[in-house]
């Protein structure tokens, strides 16, 4: 029996059910756009560095913030050159000319130093109320935690205490629009900035838990908390920001695992938990869930095959247009996947998983390289990140280069019955008219294969697909198979020259079961 496939929708995104018979799922997506479009991936461009200081300055946070008249700035948080001094940077929201989005280098206003040496990333917020960027310094033998505040402008002192308060975790504040009062977590508290006011205790709950994200939901303060022991339950809070009542609006049990990333998207809470972060789990897992009022939907689950470490389950997160990126480093199918994801809804209401930037194009990652956090500025996205114990920040390349591959895996392809072999008769790749220095891949894995094989390499300008066929005279021999993985990739054909590349489209392919069955 002879069966032809194609597949021309991608918007369901990545699933851990490698089998699954739906092949608008796919294993793997990276650097692709995901979510534009539902029936073609359109490659990003490829990053360069972001930073013309990055092992020195060591930036591990971002914000934007005012910092003169009208004008909004990139602002990074990092080091004094050589100490560990608190150290505050800005690029210009333009391009074309110095210390802009489109090259490496950054500006400094006066009085951007704290004088303090223990420096928190977790926390760099700008509050347009007081025209200032908050932050937090650490605790030593000599110098107690507080919130520092920094003036954008650069006018003022750094303040090393605008808050004195003491704490052992901290994360990142919001401005809540319905108030528009400033809320900074710490342990398992809340404190909160009202136009300069400061109650340093606004809300407090239980000691066994410690506040990992907050987010907005409505007009209430949506409260990620995670277990202190690692192990139990993690809790949402509802909080309708009043803080004369102990009374809380609502708790919604999260489930097992350490809840690190919360966020509204068009009107759906997003928890992302991390299972086996102790050895008291055998099995590592990344769980995603939705809440719309009733209880919390497990709507995807990615497993780890390795275990998580102490940097593998970062905080940073950030919404754009109604679609979630947070970072994440996971080993999938052998190979670590590492850098910015995203999630948002399909077209078809449910939310979908892509990887949406490598943190530095085709480097491989390892598993002691960190992302401490990113920032998306338009169409530019910063990364900071560690790569084998070296600082560094990448940024969107402003020229259209592409020096990084976007891969697209399938779901394993058995039609059906994996007991049956099959054999591959053709296959087609599908995109736009390729330009001039595009390159378009596709290889296949089949059965107990562990890598990849190369099926057809097309470079063709203007082209709009190519094909492989069995021809086993000449050698071109297609596989027989069982099971079969096909992964394409898009990429500049000379090593990130300038123009776009394959818009994917489409695959389609042609077998024949084989009739080999004992009965």
């Amino acid at each position: 029996m002879i069966i032809t496939k194609q597949i021309t929708d991608f918007s369901l995104g990545m699933t851990n059910e490698s089998r699954e018979e739906d092949t608008r799922y796919s294993q793997l997506l990276k650097n692709f756009d995901a979510h534009t479009y539902k029936h073609k991936l359109v490659p990003f461009r490829s990053s360069e560095s972001g930073d013309d200081a990055p092992t020195t300055s060591k930036k591990k946070n971002f914000c934007v913030a005012l910092r003169t008249g009208t004008t909004y700035s990139l602002y990074a948080l990092g080091v004094k050159s050589g100490v560990t001094n608190a150290e505050v940077l800005y690029k210009n929201l333009t391009t074309g000319a110095a210390t802009d989005l489109d090259d490496n280098a950054w500006a400094n206003t006066a009085n951007n130093q704290s004088t303090n040496t223990f420096s928190w990333f977790e926390l760099f917020v700008f509050y347009k109320k007081t025209g200032l960027i908050y932050g937090g310094r650490g605790t030593s033998a000599t110098a107690g935690s507080a919130i520092w505040a920094y003036d954008p402008t650069g006018a003022a002192t750094f303040a090393e205490s605008a808050l004195t308060v003491a704490f052992t975790s901290l994360a990142q504040g919001l401005v809540h629009s319905k108030d528009d009062i400033l809320y900074i977590p710490y342990d398992n508290k809340i404190a909160k900035n009202d136009n300069g006011s400061w109650t340093a205790v606004a809300l407090t709950l239980p000691s066994h838990l410690k506040i990992t994200s907050i987010s907005e939901y409505g007009n209430y303060l949506a409260i990620a908390c995670s277990p202190l022991s690692g192990v139990g339950e993690s809790i949402v809070y509802l909080w309708n920001r009043d803080e004369t009542t102990t009374i809380l609006s609502q708790s919604i049990p999260w489930g097992e695992g350490n809840l690190t990333v919360l966020e509204e998207i068009e009107g759906y809470l997003i928890g992302i938990s991390y299972v086996g972060t102790s050895s008291l789990n055998f099995e590592q897992k990344v769980v995603f869930k939705y809440y719309a009022g009733s209880k919390p939907v497990t709507f995807k689950e990615i497993v780890n095959e390795t275990t998580f470490g102490s940097t593998d389950t970062p905080l940073a997160k950030q919404k754009v247009n109604n679609y979630l990126y947070f970072s994440m480093k996971i080993t999938l199918n052998g190979a670590i996947e590492h850098g910015v994801w995203k999630i948002g809804r399909t077209k078809s209401g449910t939310f979908s998983l892509a990887m949406d930037r490598t943190w530095n194009n085709d480097v491989a990652p390892l598993a002691a390289d960190i992302v401490f956090n990113f920032i998306l500025v338009g169409d530019f996205m910063f990364i900071t990140y560690e790569d084998g114990g070296t600082h560094a920040v990448s940024k969107t390349d402003d020229t259209n280069l592409h020096a990084v591959t976007a891969v697209y895996e399938t779901v394993i392809l058995n039609e059906g019955d994996s007991s049956t072999t099959k054999k591959l008769h053709g296959i087609t790749v599908l995109h736009e008219a390729l330009p001039a220095n595009g390159s378009v891949v596709v290889k296949y894995k089949k059965d107990e294969e562990t890598s990849f094989t190369t099926i057809l390499t097309n470079t063709t300008a203007n082209s709009l697909r190519k094909s492989a066929i069995n021809i086993e005279s000449s050698g071109d021999a297609l596989p027989a198979y069982k099971e079969i993985t096909f992964r394409i990739e898009s990429s500049a054909a000379v090593g990130g020259t300038t123009g776009d590349i394959g818009v994917i489209i489409g695959l389609k392919y042609k077998s024949e079961i084989v009739p080999d069955d004992l009965y």
